[in-house]
């Protein structure tokens, strides 16, 4: 009988020990691109440690607990179970080793490090978008060098300028093409429309710099590219996250997130609200958020996307330099009368499905869809808008020793009705116009990288890019009105890169870059409404850029550094030209190209860990600094075509909208215990906001301050609590600024203001994990 019990005990132990003993196969990604991380560390409690490989996959036992570890990412903490699936093991990028990271543009398949990526791209991570209060993200994208981003309201109409691009229009921003996760938010016009876009749930955002048309198609100004935050690995999670601030600020945000080996999925509803420092300056948005990934074994991941959201920002109006400069508090009378305002509902959705063919062949598919709605009465009118987009993207990507390559299309189409009114008193009047516009873009690109003898790599790339407009007048038929119907398709443009990257060992690198690009005009300037014609003449603005730069990881890698040299060049810029009148035919203005605009400038950016140790009181502390000089100046640019006695030649003047000097410094601090301080300070230059340089706006300067405690009580408990301001200096500064010709050929008012005092917010966050 004993010999029995003991055989029996034995065999049970030795089930336990298999069990416990079984090897789990796991994979460590980046949690945003989910790209694989070589070289990643894996320690065990017994201090036994692996390194992941080439595909950042290793092997551990089952029931241990285990930290994994890699260069310029936040270590992950979690317990291996007993597992048939692979584990994925997902990794936040640290923010203050930037040029580790890696860099999303091969779609699928292999991403690079910032060392191998010749060209100059600015990554913001989930804690760079979160040094101050995390509502607006422009204020995190202007530390970036280069990059300016401004919004006409407080929580919309943003624009985004990125060296010296893109700043052509007053409006929804034009020359940057925009994605997240995949999914283009620029639409097949080329416009750009972000007040829906929930920025409190966005975990990292990079910009690309400069034409990227070998891998996005169009856009002159770059490309900026946003990931949804993801869920931590390993934990089912409630979140509780809520902000108040001046001006009757309250943010909100329900969130519950799940990750684990099969799936990870986030879901948040926010709310925002504010009154607003102007009288009819308020806004109020509902978001709603789903997204999902779910891994499919090693080969396959299907991403998910669906948002919903409804902004209502009101337009108190632009001013004067004078008012603005005076410090008043001024809201446009013909604004109030008409009860101004940017009324937004829309949905996004859009379905990604990343596939491993073989070792060496993958490919990214993406179809989407969006709509939205757009009601706008302003000073002079009402404008009455609805749209839906709908496409899809695919790369299929060769990744091979030595030789890298994809090989992908782009497809948009947007159809837009657009009606105008008379309003006046808030009383609607006649119909203006009404128009059915279809747009379509399409693309085939390629790029190809080959890694030759001697650290160097060679990457060549281009795009061919189809773009048409299809104009329908539903007032063709109206007495006295002139039809504005119309087709027009553009020639097809090849936008050619090629650049050549040397590595100078395993921390720095130098480059070389040439890249071409094209905006195509806005359907606006297609047609020319006073005598209903299309304007056939009209083409693209057309650019090329010509870049040096230099990355590196020095002094132990706590010294983190960019730096580039440009010279883009942009032809065929479009310009008004004005026809006299010819009874019957009264005076008009249509658009033609003509001129260039040079833009010449140097980037600085670095950034210097003095302090980076998990175990000392002092866990990090980290100052920064990014640092724009620009001196871009038109060539052969006129006011108009005429060439009469009332041409104005812009030649040799500073492009408007951008100043020569914008510095960045920053600080960061944080401790053991769980306190944290950020500290930003930032300086932008006298702008000119006329073409005719007569006018300028003054040089200004802003800091901001955010001091928290975050921490995790009995394990499944975290808080975080935090409170800041802005504008702390009680500056005069602009949220965005109008840019024209020059005064005498229209209004004066150009800026829209900021609260001319300290504003201030508290927020805190509590995340419960089930």
């Amino acid at each position: 009988m004993l010999r029995k019990t003991i055989l029996l005990w034995a065999s049970l132990l030795l089930v336990a020990t298999t069990h416990a003993q079984q090897r789990v196969r796991g994979t460590v990604v980046d949690a945003h691109t989910y790209t694989p991380l070589p070289g990643a560390t894996i320690t065990g409690d017994d201090g036994k440690t692996v390194i992941a490989d080439e595909n950042g996959i290793f092997e551990w036992t089952a029931g241990a607990t285990l930290t994994v570890s890699n260069v310029g990412y936040l270590d992950r903490t979690l317990t291996v179970k007993p597992s048939r699936t692979a584990l994925l093991v997902f990794l936040e990028p640290s923010g203050y080793q930037l040029n580790t990271i890696k860099v999303t543009g091969w779609s699928a398949g292999k991403k690079d490090g910032q060392l191998d990526v010749a060209k100059s791209v600015g990554i913001l991570t989930t804690k760079d978008l979160n040094r101050g209060n995390g509502l607006y993200l422009e204020n995190a994208l202007n530390l970036l060098a280069g990059v300016d981003m401004q919004s006409r309201t407080t929580s919309g109409g943003q624009r985004i300028s990125i060296r010296g691009y893109g700043n052509n229009t007053n409006f929804n921003g034009q020359g940057a093409q925009v994605y997240l996760d995949n999914i283009p938010l620029t639409d097949a016009t080329g416009t750009t429309l972000l007040d829906d876009i929930d920025f409190t749930t966005i975990g990292k955002a990079e910009v690309f710099k400069g034409p990227q048309s070998s891998l996005y198609g169009s856009g002159i100004a770059g490309t900026v590219v946003l990931h949804t935050l993801q869920p931590p690995p390993g934990q089912t999670r409630v979140v509780e996250d809520n902000t108040v601030g001046s001006y009757g600020l309250w943010r909100n945000n329900t969130r519950i997130e799940t990750a684990g080996t099969t799936a990870s999925v986030f879901f948040n509803y926010g709310h925002q609200e504010s009154n607003g420092f102007r009288t009819n300056s308020a806004d109020r948005k509902d978001y709603l958020l789903f997204s999902g990934r779910f891994f499919n074994g090693e080969r396959s991941t299907l991403s998910t996307y669906f948002s919903y959201a409804h902004s209502v920002e009101q337009l108190a109006g632009e001013m004067t330099d004078s008012i603005f400069y005076h410090r008043i508090v001024w809201s446009d009378p013909a604004y109030l009368a008409n009860r101004s305002l940017v009324d937004i509902e829309s949905f996004r959705t859009g379905a990604t499905d990343e596939y491993k063919i073989d070792p060496h062949f993958s490919n990214l598919t993406t179809v989407f869809m969006n709509g939205y709605t757009l009601n706008q009465p302003f000073a002079h009118g009402l404008t009455d808008n609805q749209a839906f987009t709908f496409g899809g993207r695919t790369g299929f990507v060769y990744a091979g020793k030595g030789v890298n390559g994809i090989l992908g299309a782009q497809f948009e189409k947007t159809v837009a009705f657009n009606k105008s009114y008379n309003l006046t008193n808030d009383t609607l009047g006649t119909m203006r116009g009404d128009l059915q516009n279809g747009s379509m873009t399409y693309n085939v690109y390629t790029e190809w990288k080959l890694t030759l003898p001697e650290q160097f790599i060679l990457t060549a790339g281009a795009s061919l890019n189809f773009t048409e407009f299809g104009i329908t007048d539903m007032m063709s038929g109206v007495p006295g009105h002139a039809n504005q119907s119309g087709y027009k398709h553009f020639s097809p443009a090849l936008t050619p890169r090629l650049s050549l990257l040397k590595g100078l060992g395993q921390h720095l690198s130098v480059y070389a870059d040439v890249s071409a690009g094209y905006t195509p005009p806005p359907t606006s300037d297609v047609v020319i409404a006073a005598i209903g014609k299309v304007n056939t003449g009209l083409d693209p603005e057309r650019g090329i850029q010509y870049e040096l730069g230099a990355k590196g990881d020095l002094l132990h890698r706590k010294l983190s550094f960019q730096l580039a040299l440009f010279d883009l060049e942009v032809k065929d810029k479009i310009t008004p030209e004005t026809v006299p009148a010819a009874p019957p035919t009264p005076t008009y203005t249509y658009y033609v190209n003509v001129g260039r605009q040079q833009d010449l400038g140097a980037e600085l950016s670095v950034s210097y860990a003095l302090l980076d140790d998990r175990r000392s009181a002092i866990t990090l502390l980290r100052p920064f600094l990014t640092y724009a000089w620009s001196d871009f100046h038109y060539r052969d640019f006129k006011s108009d075509n005429n060439d009469n006695a009332q041409t104005v030649s812009y030649s040799g003047n500073k492009a408007a909208g951008v100043a020569p000097s914008v510095l960045n410094l920053g600080l960061d601090l944080e401790t053991k215990p769980g306190f944290y301080a950020y500290v930003t300070y930032r300086y932008v230059g006298r702008v000119p906001y006329t073409f005719d340089n007569l006018n300028y706006a003054r040089a200004f300067s802003l800091l901001s301050a955010k001091v928290g405690y975050k921490q995790t009580l009995a394990r499944r408990l975290t808080l975080d609590v935090a409170g800041g301001g802005d504008n702390l200096l009680n500056n005069t500064v602009y949220s965005f600024l109008f840019y024209s010709g020059n005064l005498a050929g229209t209004t004066d008012p150009h800026f829209l203001p900021l609260p001319y005092n300290a504003t201030w917010y508290g927020s805190l966050k509590l995340a419960y994990a089930l």
